[in-house]
């Protein structure tokens, strides 16, 4: 029902309030007692109704016909507000409270002033049931209200007082005790009253800390990350902080036994736990959930009785997931190679331990009593480094990766397959003789026929192979291990792309191997290279053979330990390592433009020097890039160098890079000559698609020249060539009067050989060049 807006007076403040000190929450709470216990409520409403029907009925009179109206509306009154309480705003519901207190002290009052009348009207029937009814009437007061004990008390003196005042207005005087007892009465009723109001707000203001707590405790539990379980005695779950979702199971935690929670092999650790935990220890264990997804979670698991005697326990699983995934990888990391994902070194040491350990006594057999067991081959990519030159870096991995595949491919299953290091590979396999061997090594090379992808370009992956048997070449793993690297080596020598067998003979080759990249090491450390310098005497032009001295040729030169001068076949080893071979280049032609810079500064007049270059030069870093360079900061021509190019090079993989370099050489001024044309495999389009403006002709056919006709048929031919497409011919390795007559003769334009000198140091040229000049001024002399 609508109420106007009421006024609220501080007397109902003071009414609703108590002397305890209360939360906000806690005193509204009490307040709305005014609203509850509708049952006591309305039977004291009906109660006071009848009394005052009865009494109007009994005694027609206008002060008992006054009362009963007055109940009857004041109930309904009542009724309405407790009514409005239920749905009330919360500014409203302060209102009311305050409404309900004033009408609950009126309905007091008019109780008291009723039995008043009762006791004052001289019907005693009448006088008994008001008071039978208001001391039913102040139990009910006292009991709905004692939240608010002021407001009872108010009301509780309110309904007695008059009948105090009633008792002494009796002609009766036996009833005039009850105005001695009612003060009694109140006293009793008003210390009752506070005192079940500090108790009601003692429970209230534990249970609200209670919830408090409670709250808090499972905020605390539902944030942290760690899975907590409380198991009663029986191990059954009472309490989980997560729900199944969030973990493996399918069904919810609580009501369930512990144990039916885990899988069966975490079942024995968990009883041990939870028996130490019984004793007193805390204990712990490691148990792991799957999910239905498959997915794996693990779990550190720490188990303790709690403290209160239930024999309770608490369970806190830690997800460890991600330290455990992060261990394996690290387990996995140190054992893998992460590019290609093989077995890395150190598994392949210890197959290779296992497998010696396997075969232990089989190195006894002879070499051709090979029983069945197993082989190393060690694979190696051919020209890999020239690969990664042109490619690029993601190229080499491209390219590892998928010999990586391919290899794994051509093996058999429970073969091992590893990645040693950089463009190495490592495989051991059930192989017991040659044949064996030489089949899986045709498999593998099978594998590498499939060109390989790499964006818009395709690389082509060649391969030598090392291999040695398991124990016969070696009791121990490092002996096993070198004999196929010698093998290795052997295949890389004999051409690359095959496989050789270890051989103890292999072992001497390898001594002189290394003795040659010692001394190449050896003599660049020391700086006893030095570039030697063989002169090219003009055969042809209007002299026809006037003997001039046109340039040198720069050959390598070096000594030894003990001081002797020796050529460049006692370190010919040095020129297929990448990074030997370039330092040694490097520093030839640093040595040789020194020579030039000397002469030009001398006035010698050597023409020009012809400088070899190799493969290896043309990669990034090589001479041919910096060649360029190096002239202009000495302020040196072009012309003063030529470049001298074996035919191997035009078929290197890296040839449009070769092509490039030689066309950008060419353009600045120098010249570029073909060595040893006719013995290798070049293509004759190369000499249009290269910037070759010379070929000399290699001295084996030089040197047969006069023995057999096929050498001088060959010699004619280059010379005839060379000459058709505007090349100047040279030829390499003169020694006789009788083969300068021929070349002449051919039209051979310029000659080089032991026949005009041998190569000679740099401090030697100038008084060479005066020399031959001297003797050919006499000739002409002679002539004339």
């Amino acid at each position: 029902m609508g109420l106007p807006s009421v006024p609220i007076p501080r007397v109902t403040h003071w009414l609703l309030s108590t002397g305890e000190k209360v939360s906000a929450p806690i005193a509204a709470q009490l307040a709305n007692g005014l609203f509850g216990s509708l049952p006591i409520f309305i039977g004291g409403v009906i109660n006071s109704v009848a009394v005052a029907a009865v009494a109007a009925g009994r005694m027609h009179t206008a002060p008992f016909i006054g009362w009963m109206v007055f109940e009857a509306v004041l109930g309904l009154v009542r009724i309405g507000v407790v009514q409005s309480s239920h749905s009330a705003p919360p500014e409203k519901l302060e209102r009311l409270r305050h409404l309900a207190s004033l009408l609950s002290v009126a309905w007091a009052a008019s109780v008291g002033i009723g039995t008043l009348l009762c006791l004052t009207s001289g019907d005693w029937v009448l006088a008994t049931i008001a008071c039978l009814s208001t001391a039913a009437m102040v139990c009910g007061i006292c009991l709905r209200n004692f939240g608010t004990p002021r407001l009872a008390a108010v009301m509780t003196f309110a309904a007695l007082a008059p009948c105090a005042v009633g008792g002494l207005m009796t002609q009766e005087p036996s009833l005039r005790i009850i105005s001695v007892q009612l003060p009694i009465f109140m006293t009793t009723i008003f210390s009752a009253s506070f005192g079940l109001h500090r108790m009601l707000v003692s429970w209230m203001t534990t249970t609200a800390e209670l919830k408090r707590s409670k709250a808090l405790n499972e905020t605390i539990l539902q944030s942290n990350p760690d899975l907590t379980l409380i198991l009663d005695e029986n191990h059954q779950i009472i309490f989980s902080n997560r729900m199944p979702e969030q973990l493996a199971c399918q069904s919810a935690l609580v009501g369930r036994d512990f144990y039916s929670v885990l899988e069966e092999k975490d079942r024995p650790a968990a009883a041990a736990a939870l028996a130490r935990a019984q004793r007193g220890e805390l204990s712990s264990f490691t148990t792991c959930f799957t999910r239905p997804s498959g997915e794996k979670l693990w779990f550190d698991t720490v188990v303790n009785e709690t403290s209160d005697a239930s024999g309770r326990f608490i369970v806190v699983a830690r997800d460890i997931t991600r330290q455990k995934h992060s261990e394996e990888r690290a387990i996995w990391m140190a054992h893998h190679d992460t590019l290609t994902g093989l077995p890395n070194r150190a598994v392949l040491q210890e197959r290779l331990d296992a497998a010696l350990v396997t075969g232990d006594g089989a190195h006894e057999l002879s070499r051709d009593d090979r029983v069945a067991g197993h082989a190393l081959l060690i694979v190696d990519v051919d020209n890999f480094k020239a690969i990664n030159d042109t490619l690029g870096h993601d190229g080499g991995d491209v390219l590892l990766r998928a010999l990586a595949a391919r290899l794994c491919a051509a093996v058999g299953h429970g073969d091992l397959v590893a990645r040693t290091g950089g463009d190495e590979f490592a495989l051991i396999v059930a192989a017991g003789d040659a044949e064996a061997l030489h089949s899986i090594a045709a498999r593998i090379y099978e594998e590498l026929r499939e060109p390989i992808l790499h964006g818009d370009r395709v690389m082509e992956c060649g391969a030598s192979i090392g291999a040695s048997f398991i124990p016969q070449d070696g009791p121990g793993r490092s002996e096993v291990m070198k004999a196929a690297d010698i093998a290795l080596y052997a295949a890389k020598a004999a051409g690359r792309a095959q496989m050789k067998i270890f051989e103890p003979a292999m072992m001497d080759e390898v001594e002189r191997h290394q003795a040659m990249i010692t001394a190449a090491r050896f003599a660049l450390k020391r700086k006893t290279i030095v570039p030697h310098y063989q002169p090219k005497v003009c055969l042809g032009g209007e002299g026809r053979g006037d003997g001039r001295i046109v340039g040198f040729e720069a050959l390598l030169r070096w000594r030894d330990r003990d001081g002797h001068v020796r050529g460049p076949d006692a370190i010919k080893a040095a020129f297929n390592d990448p990074i030997l071979s370039v330092a040694i280049s490097d520093y030839m032609l640093e040595m040789i433009l020194n020579d030039i810079e000397g002469w030009v500064a001398a006035g010698v007049p050597f023409g020009h020097i012809a400088v070899n270059v190799t493969s290896g030069d043309f990669r990034p870093g090589g001479i041919v890039e910096t060649v360029l360079d190096r002239l202009k900061a000495r302020d040196l021509p072009a012309s003063c160098l030529q470049i001298e190019v074996t035919e191997d090079v035009f078929l290197d993989k890296g040839a449009l890079d070769v092509e490039r370099a030689l066309k950008r050489l060419s353009h600045h001024g120098l010249r570029i000559a073909l060595d040893d044309f006719g013995t290798g495999y070049a293509s004759l389009s190369h000499l249009t698609q290269f910037p070759v403006d010379l070929l000399k002709i290699d001295r084996s056919f030089i040197g047969q020249m006069g023995a057999k006709g096929d050498a001088e048929a060959i010699s004619s031919i280059v010379i005839n060539l060379g000459h058709c497409l505007g090349l100047e011919v040279i030829a390499e390795g003169v020694e006789t009067i009788q083969q300068q007559e021929q070349l002449i003769a051919m039209g051979c334009d310029t000659g080089q050989g032991y026949l005009y000198a041998r190569a000679m140091p740099a401090t030697e040229v100038a008084a060479h060049v005066r020399e031959h000049e001297t003797a050919r001024a006499l000739l002409h002399l002679r002539q004339a």
